[in-house]
């Protein structure tokens, strides 16, 4: 018998049991067209994420060719029969262009254990809710663990103190509506998952969160957090109006809580972006405050060591990833961030075995392409051609130019053409945020091929554009053919000046 048959889900004042197909409200039943009710299954039942509507329509209809219309039907009847009005998003929220997500908070009950056929106590059903998501989440089977970990840490209270953390009067400890935490629970989870489709599904989430609660200052500060992460997926045109939004939503968390560390830790993301040449000073010093209100925070750490890694400061870059690790095990973020630091500074096998072992969608285009060039130095050619084309085939369009980038690079000495021409697409990539990692890898290829000229004005686009990161310039390999070029050691010794002058800023107050 299949798990459903066995569930049944609560929420607000409905009762959905999946085995007999019933919806119920307060008791008494509720009358669905069938595939209506297939709907609001499917939708609950994969409520941890945003169900495309292909899935949808393949899910309820199958092979039976149906027109959109027939699924935007359904979502309305459902909306109308929950009691949500148009402009609520209090159980369905719509994610443009992508799909539904099932947003209100649900307890999920079985009649029978599978695995003994005693009833499921509310503990085990928790578990198996927890089971399943892990299922979602783990690639790497050892790392089990630590994904459950990354659930439990981002489901922990809202403003609750932590360990170590100074007592304050943050407004975020003030009871707020149920339906809007959940929201923000909710977002968290899915904001872990750096992809475009997770991103809207959190900002989604968070703008609803603060339509029912105007007062909740940490949802204002994760919706400004999560306007600057969108900012990787839309075009140029779009950036103005969403970093407009970003600032808005972080100025306003802190009217409402002026030490709030989330609002600064925002403030810092919107500061680290292309549009703001990435301000690594300014951005540092935001992300400082924010340690300093709340010195058991992950995320300010992580970031931390996302700045120092990229401006090449990779010893201190290390111990922020570390010091974030260390408070949340599964911050995968700053796993990423520990595995760049190795790798820039040519640790290859110890980056290696990270890179290969992040969990989750964490800026996949860009793991997928470091790992290759990981693969690349230490000499294993046919594995990293492996890699690349395995992810080349789930990501044919990456909007930063990362793997086009390696893939050049992997080209440069066999089909020297054929990589120039690579380098002619990476210069037309979206400019957005992780594109400097891009222009990298085309200045490595350019100078595998050989020719310092372009591989020097890559060089100076990726410094100029967010990745200043002398330490590398001076000691990568592939940069080694243009190493006695006249125009690379003055570009070298310009990097290096920036570099000790930056350092002097950043850590003028102190680490």
């Amino acid at each position: 018998m299949s798990e459903h048959t066995r569930s049944s889900y609560e929420f607000g004042p409905f009762s959905l049991d999946a085995g007999k197909r019933l919806l119920l409200r307060n008791g008494e039943p509720v009358q669905l067209a069938p595939k209506v009710l297939e709907t609001l299954l499917a939708l609950i039942e994969n409520r941890e994420r945003v169900v495309t509507k292909d899935e949808l329509l393949r899910q309820i209809w199958g092979d039976t060719i149906v027109e959109e219309g027939g699924l935007t039907r359904n979502i309305s009847v459902l909306r109308k029969t929950l009691g949500e009005k148009p402009d609520e998003h209090q159980f369905i929220v719509t994610v443009p262009a992508r799909g539904y997500q099932f947003v209100a908070q649900v307890r999920e009950r079985h009649a029978i254990d599978e695995s003994s056929g005693e009833p499921v106590t509310p503990e085990a059903d928790v578990a198996r809710r927890g089971h399943r998501a892990v299922r979602r989440w783990a690639i790497v089977g050892g790392l089990v663990a630590l994904v459950v970990g990354a659930i439990a840490y981002a489901m922990r209270p809202v403003g609750l103190a932590e360990p170590g953390r100074p007592e304050t009067t943050s407004a975020a400890v003030t009871p707020v509506n149920p339906a809007a935490y959940d929201a923000v629970m909710r977002a968290r989870y899915l904001s872990v998952r750096t992809t475009d489709i997770d991103t809207q599904a959190a900002i989604a989430l968070l703008e609803h969160a603060v339509a029912l609660e105007p007062g909740f200052a940490r949802a204002y500060a994760d919706l400004a957090a999560a306007y600057v992460t969108r900012l990787t997926f839309v075009s140029p045109e779009e950036t103005g109006e969403l970093e407009q939004k970003a600032f808005t939503a972080a100025e306003k968390a802190l009217s409402l809580d002026a030490n709030l560390p989330e609002a600064y830790l925002a403030r810092g993301d919107l500061l680290w972006t292309f549009t703001h040449r990435f301000a690594h000073e300014r951005a540092a010093q935001e992300f400082r405050r924010a340690l300093n209100l709340n010195p058991k925070s992950d995320q300010a750490h992580r970031r931390l060591a996302r700045v120092y890694v990229h401006v090449g400061f990779f010893e201190e870059a290390l111990r922020h990833a570390s010091t974030a690790l260390a408070i949340n095990p599964s911050n995968t973020q700053a796993l990423n961030s520990r595995a760049q630091a190795l790798l820039w500074m040519g640790k290859d096998e110890e980056a290696l075995a990270i890179l290969m072992s992040i969990p989750g969608p964490v800026l996949p285009e860009l793991v997928e392409a470091n790992t290759a060039f990981a693969l690349l130095r230490l000499g294993r050619t046919a594995e990293a051609w492996v890699q690349l084309r395995r992810a080349l085939q789930k990501y044919p369009n990456d909007p930063s130019g990362a793997l086009p980038g390696i893939e050049a690079m992997l080209l440069a000495e066999s089909e020297p053409l054929r990589a120039q021409e690579l380098l002619k697409s990476v210069a037309k990539r979206k400019p957005i945020n992780p594109s400097h990692h891009a222009a990298y890898f085309a200045a490595a290829a350019s100078a595998r091929m050989g020719r310092a000229p372009e591989a020097v004005q890559w060089l100076r686009e990726a410094a100029e554009t967010g990745f200043p990161c002398y330490a590398l310039f001076a000691q990568d390999a592939n940069l080694d053919p243009i190493r006695k070029d006249p125009r690379f050691q003055a570009f070298l010794e310009d990097m290096q000046r920036q570099s000790a002058a930056l350092r002097k800023a950043i850590f003028s107050e102190g680490k």
